[in-house]
């Protein structure tokens, strides 16, 4: 063969190499295209990007989305854009054509909140795949057109046309999705009409539940600032409704507020896609409000996510009502004072507790508060801080001063209150006019002595709430003693509040009560909720009806605030004392009003959302307290979403947590509470010490509230409250053995865990200070069993996970905790009183810990697939674990 015969064989063989084929694609195919520099400008050294998933299915393109993300954070707004692909063409190992991409608003960008389509022009080339992972690579180009002004796109972010590449593109396989039992969780943006500066405030939760393909329960909700969705409320099922794996579509119909209070009906049908698990559609419809009966027309985008599990209403329906109607109730008549935390037929009886020997003490020590002697004069100290957060050379030497030792005679916000109540213990106007004179203070820029709360430019709605909140308790305690043309202004300054100044670091926010009440800027899922809803709405039942006021106007409110209390219930706390962002942050809207607008909710408007079946409100402050070990300090398992400084296991007694909490649990609760403060935190029984600090409104709530005035005397906790305990929202479980001492052992799990929480980890705490953890189990797994014992051992499965708290003692040891699915995270050295083991049985791995005081553990023994532990057997049956001696919860 001669050379030239040899060199052409050569180069074909070579040819595959050269000019490589084009992949062949499976029908069902997902196409990435990462459009560089889509966006202009760069975020944090990358240039911004807007990422183009396309579906072919069957030589068709279905409908894509875009995402605005470069590494999943946001490089122009958080929304799901829709993209038309229709006119694609992949031909020959080329992808060319046009899409168009609509470039829908979230609340915050574009400012002008206007939804533009983008023209884009695609060249690429769809060539061998570069990694395992895929199917194909994708390198070209983009050319993109906008429609718009230079200005009007400037100021969107946007620029009217653009080119680049399209790098590091992807094609991987794609099979239909499946649709078999899923939630679709949507965001609706611009849906709830009325008056806002945030449009945020105007998206919505819609979740849709689905099966085989059909829609079979709609529920609404609502929607925190940073997109949590809570508050959920099952809707009529959805007509013309359907899915398959890749489109969705379904007509609601449902009542809400408007952003200004006022109640509207919406007719809405939405149509979306599916791209994997991202969703994204528009929606249209009309809404009617009951004032003028006037139906407006209305359209809009979403987007949302797939999760696993249809959620249908009439599972998670629960129409027990949230208050009981107080026996007797009588309500406020216009000017009628005081309403908040008692009314006057209640003096002789405080005035009763006044003169006993613990309430003189009380007394004592809120004249101390108030001047630091007699309580007869203004404060001796003052706040030099003209804003919050303020670091002038004055205000950083006060602050030095303070960490010292928290002065007495200091002004507070809660001054004017503790002034009042001594008018009303008295009757000495005197009091009266030194509370008026602390109002004007405050009017003038006086702040508090922590100069984040004031009336005057406070530091964001988190202060701006309890501020108000406590001048409106100065004003419903001195009402009558204070001069009519006073009392209305008081009362309109309140009602009118708009601060323009205040704000989180003195960043502007223009705060009003409106806003606070209406549209508080955080959800129940922060800690800021709980002090807005609870300072807002005590300013609001304070001054409700009274002359000067705008009497229809504060009745929304009230009935609003009412809402807002229960959506705190059902997207903040759950109904077993968990709160999303974990206990330290739990005590910031707590003790910043929230308690305190439940006690005055059953005063002044006769609504007691204590004493109800439901627990929720009680365990806010029950349930907490009984998860502590005895100790010196005493601790807990501690968990929580937020930082070091927000708190820690080990608690300090005081602070006012019990003068409040007594008021605002229920009647059942409170000797069981009582037994806490006398055992746990302050064995003296002294009420002194809850009064810790420089806030007068302490001791005042101590003679109002504590249980002992009224001849209420401590209970153990077990005999109130059971001994085992679950929070539905977030599925936390408590098991706790026994209420004594420090050998006292309290085992705890989340199931539910909101983002950040840590730790994550099943926690078994007590017996001497022993601080045990297993591995976390898996993250909102459904929980398909739960068993609660009288003793306080229980038994429950999450997805993989199963657990067995074994109290009873027949195991030999004072606690025997078996788990499946987490394992006990390896020490350095277990306490002679903890023991390990792990045992196979019955093809199951089973992680043993068994906690005695005596120091005395049991051998474990297999036997037939059951674990022997002494007396007590454990095995798995019906995927969960069985104890062989349980007694089941009455």
């Amino acid at each position: 063969m001669n050379r030239f015969l040899i060199l052409l064989l050569a180069l074909r063989v070579a040819a595959p190499m050269l000019h490589a084929e084009p992949p062949a694609l499976p029908n069902d195919a997902l196409f990435a295209l990462p459009m560089i520099g889509f966006f202009p400008g760069e975020k944090k050294g990358q240039v911004k990007r807007l990422n183009a998933y396309l579906i072919r299915r069957d030589g068709k393109w279905l409908p894509g989305l875009g995402t605005p993300t470069v590494q999943g954070r946001p490089v122009w707004n958080t929304a799901l854009m829709p993209i038309d692909a229709s006119a694609l063409q992949l031909k020959d190992g080329k992808l060319t054509g046009e899409l168009k991409v609509t470039l829908v608003p979230d609340p915050w960008v574009p400012k002008d909140q206007k939804a533009r389509t983008a023209t884009v022009t695609i060249d690429a080339s769809v060539q061998p795949a570069s990694a395992a992972d895929r199917l194909a690579d994708i390198t070209g180009g983009w050319k993109a057109t906008i429609p718009g002004d230079a200005a009007e796109l400037e100021a969107a972010s946007l620029q009217g046309a653009g080119e680049g590449a399209v790098e590091g593109g992807w094609v991987k396989a794609a099979a239909p999705h499946e649709v078999a039992d899923l939630s679709y969780d949507l965001a609706f943006y611009n849906l709830i009409p009325g008056e806002t500066k945030e449009n945020f405030q105007r998206r919505r939760a819609l979740s849709l539940g689905i099966r085989a393909g059909k829609v079979l329960s709609a529920r609404l909700g609502q929607m925190d600032m940073r997109g949590g969705m809570y508050d959920f409320v099952p809707l009529d099922p959805p007509a013309n409704a359907g899915a398959t794996g890749d489109d969705f579509h379904a007509s609601v119909s449902f009542t809400t507020d408007t952003l200004d209070g006022e109640e509207a009906k919406f007719q809405i049908e939405l149509s979306g896609h599916r791209m994997q698990q991202w969703l994204a559609g528009t929606w249209k419809g009309s809404y009617a409000t009951g004032g003028n009966g006037k139906t407006h027309e209305i359209s809009g985008f979403f987007r949302g996510d797939a999760k696993p599990g249809a959620v249908v209403a009439e599972v998670v329906k629960d129409d027990r009502p949230w208050f009981a109607e107080s026996k007797g109730f009588q309500p406020p008549q216009p000017g009628e004072h005081p309403r908040l935390f008692f009314r006057k037929s209640d003096l002789p009886e405080l005035r009763r507790r006044a003169a006993t020997p613990e309430g003189e003490k009380l007394v004592t020590r809120l004249r101390q508060l108030l001047n630091g002697s007699d309580g007869k004069s203004m404060p001796t100290l003052y706040n030099p801080a003209t804003m919050a957060y303020d670091k002038s050379p004055e205000a950083t030497a006060f602050k030095k001063s303070l960490k010292k030792e928290d002065p007495d005679g200091i002004y507070t916000m809660s001054h004017g209150a503790g002034y009042g109540f001594l008018y009303q213990l008295t009757g000495d106007k005197l009091y009266a006019d030194l509370a008026r004179q602390c109002v004007e203070k405050a009017w003038a820029g006086q702040r508090n002595y922590d100069d984040r709360y004031s009336w005057v430019a406070p530091g964001g709605e988190l202060r701006a709430g309890p501020s108000i909140a406590w001048y409106a308790v100065a004003y419903d305690l001195c009402y009558d003693a204070w001069e009519p043309d006073f009392r209305v202004k008081v009362a309109q300054a309140i009602q009118n509040y708009s601060d323009e100044k205040g704000g989180e670091w003195n960043n502007p926010e223009g705060i009003t009560l409106k806003k606070m009440v209406l549209t508080p800027s955080q959800g129940p899922g922060s800690n800021h909720f709980g002090a807005v809803v609870g300072g807002s709405g005590l300013a609001v039942l304070a001054i409700k009806d009274d002359p000067g006021t705008d009497n229809a106007m504060l009745a929304k409110y009230a009935e609003v605030i009412e809402r807002q209390v229960v959506r705190h219930f059902l997207g903040g706390w759950g109904d077993g004392g968990y709160y999303k962002e974990g206990w330290g942050a739990s005590r910031v809207g707590t003790r910043s009003g929230f308690l305190c607008l439940l006690q005055a909710l059953k005063t002044a408007r006769g609504h007691d959302y204590m004493n109800t079946e439901r627990t929720s409100v009680s365990y806010v402050t029950m349930g907490p307290r009984c998860l502590m070990v005895l100790g010196s300090p005493p601790y807990f398992p501690y968990r929580s979403n937020m930082g070091a400084t927000y708190g820690k296991p080990e608690l300090e007694m005081g602070d006012g947590f019990f003068s409040e909490g007594f008021g605002a649990i229920a009647d059942r609760y409170k000797p069981g509470l009582l037994w806490t403060w006398n055992h746990v935190f302050n064995p003296k029984g002294i009420y002194l010490d809850d009064t810790e600090g420089s806030y007068p409104h302490r001791p005042m709530l101590a003679i109002i509230n504590w249980p002992t005035f009224a001849g209420i005397t401590e209970k153990n906790p077990a005999e109130v409250m059971p001994l085992v305990t679950r929070d539905r929202l977030y599925e936390y479980f408590v098991f706790r053995n026994r209420f004594q001492d420090a050998d006292d052992i309290v085992t705890t799990i989340l199931i539910n865990q909101p983002n950040g929480t840590k730790p994550r980890d099943v926690m078994v705490w007590g017996c001497g200070g022993l601080r045990l953890e297993f591995t976390e189990p898996p993250n909102a797994a459904k929980v398909t069993h739960f068993a609660a014992g009288q003793d306080g051992s229980g038994t429950l499965t999450a997805g993989e996970f199963a657990l067995a708290v074994d109290y009873s003692k027949a195991s030999g040891a004072d606690a025997l905790i078996v788990t499946t699915g987490a394992a006990l995270k390896p020490e350095k050295k277990l306490s002679d009183r903890a023991q390990a083991t792990t045992v196979e049985a019955g093809g199951k791995t089973f992680n043993i810990l068994t906690v005695s005081a005596a120091g005395q553990h049991p051998a474990v023994k297999v036997e037939g697939g059951k674990l022997i532990v002494s007396g007590q057997t454990v095995w798995w049956a019906d995927g969960k674990l069985v104890l062989g001696k349980f007694s089941p919860e009455l």
